[in-house]
């Protein structure tokens, strides 16, 4: 008979969730808390870790936010390297390998998994060959990258895109191939993934789109990439396909997932079983699917500020403070190279899938006055809806976070093309320009929409 030890929350997935609802509930009320996790780190700078292949940061310790010591003290019990069997919600048990595992409330952030095409799947045990999601992941590839001569990424996502960008800058040769015949095709349209395109491209990233490997080659360590019938040499390959929410622990529980694959949760954040939604059951983070505030329809949004505002939610809720979370923009911002490239709300593509009518305006202009030195392009594109701002792309070497982190709020705050007409900017020949470019593009829009209006 297996052990049983009862605590007051169990947490599954040791992740930006996991981790913050954890140590915000140990803060707020004496519960018993243990985090579960199938990782051997936690608490760990996931979105750092490209920079650390990139030479950008010294080491990985770097990355490591808490140490065990810091949960220690806060009394928080951790289970590394850990994989939970089952969920008995009946019983309120956790089954793990050697012990059960009862609970009061039970919090679900197991994260995601990669999506890795079937015709790569068998490619995964050689030598050689990676997925990048965890610590231990980025460790192993550094390791194989010290090295290496040829590296191929596949996938020119987010991950793909900085990580391709970041091995370019360590002098290997790289080529990152996608499926698509742009990058970053779900965060910016095409015409500015053609301004990405060009900057990888200038720091020696060999960039293939439009196609997607037949295989990868190999008997013990990988040796190449079949592309259209010709060898690719590659002493690395980095499979950068994408995420989706890891559910299958809870679907065998009986927990409801959606269209998308997420569990499905209300704005407490307490997961659904059957037709209910249970008062002692939470899930957070990628394995969840949230509203957009835009279309109003479910979505993936799998960044790290989202899993953590959700860890609030949760938290909040377990310790009887009323708290709900409510649609979400899910603005982004990613470094390739020496380019910042930033995105929210609506893309054009997004637009045509959802049937939205949509004016745009485009502007480029300059980071700064000119007069003083490292003043560079900035680009912007701003999609309306009529009239109101429902999306934005800006990329640059500088200030295109503080764009993109003000024009999330001005599309919440429902924004219309007439009120960014009359917004005011500050200047100072140092760090902007006397107009800004975001005026700009704003013109650009207002000249669009009545070209619109007098067809």
């Amino acid at each position: 008979m297996k052990d049983i030890q009862k605590y007051d929350v169990v947490i599954l997935g040791g992740g930006a969730t996991g981790m913050a609802v954890a140590t915000h509930v140990r803060r707020c009320r004496d519960l018993s808390v243990i985090v579960i996790s199938k990782d051997s780190h936690v608490s760990y700078s996931e979105c750092g870790i490209p920079f650390k292949l990139a030479g950008k940061i010294q080491d990985f310790d770097s990355l490591i936010v808490r140490t065990p010591d810091f949960f220690d003290k806060m009394r928080i019990d951790i289970l590394l390297e850990t994989e939970a069997m089952k969920i008995d919600l009946f019983k309120k048990e956790i089954d793990l390998k050697d012990r059960e595992i009862a609970f009061d409330r039970l919090v679900i952030a197991t994260g995601g998994k990669h999506r890795i095409p079937s015709n790569l799947q068998q490619s995964l045990d050689l030598k050689g060959v990676f997925t990048l999601q965890t610590l231990s992941d980025g460790m192993k590839i550094e390791s194989a990258l010290l090295s290496a001569e040829n590296v191929v990424i596949i996938g020119a996502g987010a991950i793909g895109v900085e990580v391709a960008a970041g091995i370019a800058k360590r002098g290997i040769g790289t080529t990152l191939i996608n499926r698509s015949t742009s990058v970053l095709s779900r965060l910016i349209d095409n015409d500015m993934s053609e301004i990405v395109r060009e900057h990888l491209t200038s720091i020696g990233v060999k960039l293939i789109t439009g196609e997607f490997p037949e295989r990868i080659g190999g008997q013990e360590k990988v040796e190449n990439v079949i592309l259209s019938g010709k060898k690719l040499p590659a002493d690395v390959v980095i499979i950068s396909t994408g995420i989706v929410p890891e559910t299958g622990l809870a679907r065998k529980a009986g927990i409801s997932t959606g269209e998308l694959g997420g569990i499905v949760i209300n704005d407490h954040l307490q997961a659904r079983i059957g037709d209910e939604f249970s008062t002692d059951v939470f899930a957070g983070g990628d394995c969840c699917e949230v509203t957009d505030l835009v279309t109003s329809k479910k979505s993936l949004m799998q960044l790290a500020p989202v899993a953590r505002r959700m860890a609030t939610v949760i938290a909040d809720n377990i310790c009887d403070k009323d708290t709900v979370l409510g649609p979400l923009l899910g603005p982004s911002v990613y470094v390739a190279g020496d380019l910042l490239i930033g995105s929210v709300g609506l893309t054009s593509r997004k637009a045509k899938a959802e049937a939205m009518t949509i004016v745009t305006g485009y502007a480029t202009g300059v980071t700064h006055s000119t007069i003083f030195p490292n003043s560079s392009d900035i680009h912007i594109k701003l999609l309306f809806r009529e009239r109101y701002l429902a999306g934005a792309q800006v990329i640059g070497n500088t200030g295109v976070k503080e764009r993109i982190d003000s024009l999330a709020f001005m599309i919440k705050k429902k924004t219309t093309v007439d009120e960014m007409f009359t917004m005011e900017t500050c200047y100072a020949p140092p760090v902007g320009t006397v107009v800004d470019p975001l005026f700009y593009a704003v013109k650009d829009a207002y000249r669009n929409m009545k070209k619109e209006k007098e067809k």
